[in-house]
């Protein structure tokens, strides 16, 4: 069993029973907030660096009496087992020193987003609510809406969570099967390094049995049931995707689960054909092997929908803007974050959220779903994760040729806006899945890119700021998008992109300290969506002017009639050619020199006054095609007897 970054996963026995029967109250999970074990003490992840020998790490683990346990297939990731007398904080310094070790870390406390269940809510107003829980009509994804235009088709899911019981009638028919793997023969007959894994895998027992009844794996069959339970086949629920492929790939069992095992399982779903990932677990420490595999998963245009986290052991959600909860707050274009939302549009107590890091929500309370042997109703981020992966698959099936960036931007660009989520998330929604299905068969709607440059006159080496808004042609602010700055300084032939930046909740965007050198044209590009949602809008062009900057230094304090003071400066950036320099005798214009700048682009003299009073000397330089012109601030000083 591969081993890393311990998952807490207390899992409630749940009542056997008929279709709507409820879960006892659960044991609550234990949350990465509360005083308890953070990481597992007896190993450690480490990361080799590209080129680094085997051998190297075989020295460095018997000098400390460590040992590899296992291996990420397909990565440079080793799980080291630790021998007892040596701490993990002692390992991490050893192994972190090493030349050939790109990084070590420790296995950070995790845990599945559920909270315990509530036995009243035992309809599926998630997907269309009617008001059957005593909700608000209408708070839900809408799926009929969807299911107008598509019930699915064979898209690829993968849970990443505990196992799925794979016999369950709502199940069984939507099951990813590996057709190159002939069951339970004992051998790989595929070659991908695992055995028998006919419909996924077990990473945490080693094995292809992706259910085992001792395991506690009501939560994996749980979020399979939400995603694609088998719809219109006269028997128990319908899941949002009707006849999607279900990969089941299990690394949480028996109460806990590893991080190198979730990664791992990440890497098997992008090798084998999955083109959205759920992730119903999480924790707040940050993992470089979890987020290698995301990255990866970015990498193969895999989308990663993972739940927003269910808070602390208060019960109350937290802010992941602050305190972030992997893998959701790591920031990829292929991660959708999702908060939970109950039957009256309200964001749930127990959901984390976050103005910057959590994208949506999506039904989260009471949501009714299969478990082995029957069905329940449970509460949390992981049960409205599932909602959004299953809108993910019809998206995909419906267009296969979308990438994950492609589905995220479909998906939370066609939010229902509602007042619980402004300000707690980045779109401010929750979930439309009639939405999101539907732009794909609408003309692109039309966009509108504002920008503002202030100031729009500035001396060089100063700052000014770019800000502007992007909204749909119906003034409704366009969230979560990606804007291109460019720039055209003068004399250039053509514009070009130099800042990327993502639009707040109200569709704003803002690049302070843009210092830019001479005079400089400045505009905004929005790309659009390929087609998708928006078409694509460019920004009025603005003209920032940049003045040069002309310096003047001379001692101010009294100078003895006679005597001759010395009077330098430069001008930047740098210039040929001459700066004037004025010398007023009490107010009056004595004199205008033309002084020659250096190499250097300085100049200095030597200046001897002829009658005694107040002196004021500044120099200037005169504009041309790159800057304005600039004068140096007046310095004064008296000349006596």
């Amino acid at each position: 069993m591969l081993c890393g970054i311990l998952l807490s996963a207390i899992l409630a026995a749940l009542l056997s029973g008929g279709r709507e029967s409820a879960a006892r109250p659960e044991v609550r999970p234990t949350f990465a907030t509360q005083k308890a074990e953070r990481f597992a003490r007896d190993r450690i992840v480490v990361g080799l660096k590209k080129g680094a020998p085997e051998s190297a790490l075989r020295a460095l683990n018997r000098r400390n009496g460590a040992a590899v346990e296992e291996r990420i297939p397909g990565t440079r990731v080793r799980v080291i087992d630790l021998p007892p007398n040596l701490s993990v904080e002692a390992a991490l310094r050893r192994y972190r020193g090493s030349p050939d070790v790109e990084y070590a870390e420790p296995d950070f406390l995790l845990h599945p987003s559920r909270e315990p269940d509530d036995p009243d809510y035992p309809k599926l107003y998630g997907l269309k609510n009617t008001g059957q829980t005593g909700g608000t009509p209408g708070a839900d994804i809408d799926a009929p809406g969807a299911w107008d235009v598509t019930t699915g088709s064979e898209t690829v899911v993968a849970v990443v969570d505990t196992g799925v019981d794979v016999s369950h009638p709502d199940l069984e028919a939507n099951l990813w099967t590996n057709d190159d793997e002939v069951p339970k023969d004992g051998r790989d007959n595929d070659g991908n390094g695992y055995v028998d894994d006919v419909h996924g895998y077990d990473f945490f027992n080693d094995d292809a049995s992706v259910y085992d009844p001792d395991d506690g794996d009501d939560h994996g069959t749980h979020v399979a049931g939400t995603i694609a339970a088998e719809g219109n086949n006269g028997s128990g629920i319908a899941g949002v995707n009707w006849r999607a492929r279900l990969m089941v790939l299990k690394f949480i069992g028996d109460g806990y689960g590893y991080t190198s095992d979730a990664a791992a399982a990440i890497h098997y779903a992008i090798d084998n054909g999955a083109a959205v990932i759920n992730a119903s677990w999480g924790g707040a420490g940050y993992s470089q092997t979890l987020k290698d595999a995301v990255d990866r998963a970015e990498s193969a245009g895999v989308l990663v929908v993972a739940a927003a986290g269910n808070g602390g052991s208060d019960g109350v959600g937290d802010d992941n803007d602050t305190t972030p909860f992997y893998p959701s707050s790591y920031d990829n274009a292929n991660v959708i974050s999702v908060a939970a939302t109950d039957d009256a549009d309200l964001l749930a107590s127990f959901s984390n959220y976050g103005s910057r890091s959590v994208d949506l929500g999506a039904p989260g309370v009471g949501i009714l779903s299969t478990v082995p042997g029957g069905y329940a109703s449970y509460s949390g981020t992981s049960m409205a994760t599932p909602h959004v992966t299953g809108v993910a698959a019809l998206i995909k099936g419906k267009d296969p040729t979308m990438n994950a960036g492609q589905i995220r931007e479909t998906i939370l660009g066609a939010v229902d806006e509602i007042p619980a989520l402004k300000g707690k998330s980045v779109t401010g929604g929750r979930l439309d899945a009639a939405r999101a299905l539907g732009a794909q068969n609408r003309e692109p709607a039309s966009t509108e890119l504002s920008l503002s440059a202030r100031p729009r006159i500035l001396t060089f080496g100063r700052r000014t700021t770019l800000s502007g808004r992007l909204v749909a042609a119906n003034g409704d602010p366009l969230p979560g998008r990606t804007v291109v700055l460019q720039r055209r300084p003068v004399g250039a032939g053509a514009f070009r992109g130099f800042a990327r930046l993502t639009t707040a909740a109200d569709g704003t965007y803002r690049l302070s300290d843009v210092r830019p050198a001479k005079h400089t044209r400045y505009r905004a590009r929005f790309p659009g969506d390929g087609g998708k949602n928006f078409e694509s809008s460019t920004s009025p062009v603005r003209w920032v002017k940049v003045r040069v900057r002309v310096t003047l230094r001379v001692k101010t304090g009294p100078l003895q009639l006679g005597s001759s003071r010395t009077v330098r400066g430069a001008v930047r950036p740098r210039h040929g050619g001459r700066v004037t320099v004025t010398i007023k005798r009490n107010g009056e214009v004595l004199v205008r020199r033309r002084i020659s700048l250096n190499e250097k682009s300085r100049y200095s003299f030597r200046y001897r006054p002829r009658r005694p009073g107040t002196y004021a000397i500044s120099a200037s330089y005169p504009k041309h095609r790159d800057h304005l012109g600039g004068r140096s601030p007046w310095k004064k000083f008296r000349v006596t007897r």
